[in-house]
C-alpha cells in the first residue's frame, strides 16, 4: 500500500483564503500542511511508501526531507488525471498493490489513525469531509478499482463509482480526515482542534490566528448589531 500526496502549485492554491490571507502566507500554509500530512503517513506502519505528486518546486524539498517518492504529472492534466498516472506509475515501478490517497490540506490526520484505516481496509474505503459531499481520503486496492473524480464534490460520485464496478464501499468517517482546509471557519476550526500541529503553530506564530480572532470578533460584534436593529 503506497500513499499519493498532490500538492497543486502553491502560487494557485488555497484561492478562498484569499479574503484574509495574502500569497505569501497561503504558500506557507499550504507548506505547513503538507508537512503535517506528509508526517503522519512516513510514520505510518502499513504504508510501503508516500508518493508527492506536483509540478511545483517545493516538492523536491518535501521529497528530500521526507525520505519520499515525488511524481510529475504530465502538463495540463487535471487532478483525477494526476493521480491516475501516479497511481499507474506506483504499480509499473514499485508493485503497488494499493494506493492511499491523502490530500496536502488535511494537517490533523495522524499515523495511529492512517494505520487503524488501513487494517480493515479490503476494496475501496472512502474518508469524507465532515458533510459527505468531498473526499479527503480514498485507499483502493487494486490501485485502478475505480475511476477518480476528485473534484470538490466527489464523496457520492466514488461511492456511485465503486458500487458501478460490484464492490461495496467502506466509508469511514474519520475525525482528522473530516477537515480540510479551504476557509476562514476552517482555519479557527483548526486552532482550536489542532493547536499541536506544525500548522496549528505556524498560525500562532506568524500573527494569522490572532488576526482570526479579531476578524472574527468583529464579525459577531456586526452581526450582533445588526440582530438588535432587527435585520436578518
Amino acid at each position: 500500500m503506497w500513499a499519493i500526496v498532490p500538492i497543486k502549485t502553491l502560487e494557485s492554491a488555497k484561492q478562498r483564503l484569499a479574503t484574509v490571507l495574502t500569497p505569501d502566507e497561503r504558500r506557507a500554509l499550504m507548506l505547513a500542511m503538507a508537512r503535517d500530512v506528509l508526517t503522519a503517513l512516513v510514520q505510518s506502519q502499513r504504508l510501503r511508501g508516500v508518493l508527492i505528486v506536483s509540478r511545483t518546486p517545493e516538492a523536491d524539498a518535501l521529497a528530500q526531507a521526507f525520505a519520499t517518492e515525488r511524481f510529475s504529472e504530465r502538463p495540463g492534466s487535471d487532478l483525477p488525471a494526476a493521480l491516475t498516472q501516479a497511481a499507474d506509475y506506483l504499480t509499473r515501478h514499485f508493485g503497488a498493490r494499493g494506493i492511499l490517497i491523502v490530500p496536502a490540506d488535511v494537517p490533523l490526520i495522524t499515523a495511529s489513525e492512517v494505520d487503524a484505516i488501513l487494517a480493515d481496509h479490503t476494496e475501496v474505503t472512502i474518508l469524507p469531509d465532515d458533510e459527505h459531499v468531498g473526499t479527503n481520503g480514498l485507499a483502493c486496492t487494486p490501485p485502478d478499482s475505480i475511476p477518480l473524480v476528485f473534484n470538490g464534490r466527489s464523496f457520492r460520485p466514488h461511492v456511485d463509482a465503486a458500487f458501478a464496478a460490484g464492490i461495496v464501499p467502506r466509508v469511514v468517517p474519520s475525525p482528522g480526515f473530516a477537515l480540510d482546509i479551504d476557509t476562514p471557519d476552517d482555519l479557527r476550526a483548526l486552532l482550536t482542534r489542532g493547536a499541536h500541529t506544525q500548522t496549528g503553530a505556524h498560525l500562532e506564530r506568524s500573527g494569522i490566528a490572532s488576526r482570526l480572532a479579531a476578524t472574527n470578533v468583529t464579525t459577531g460584534a456586526l452581526g450582533s448589531a445588526e440582530a438588535v436593529n432587527g435585520r436578518p
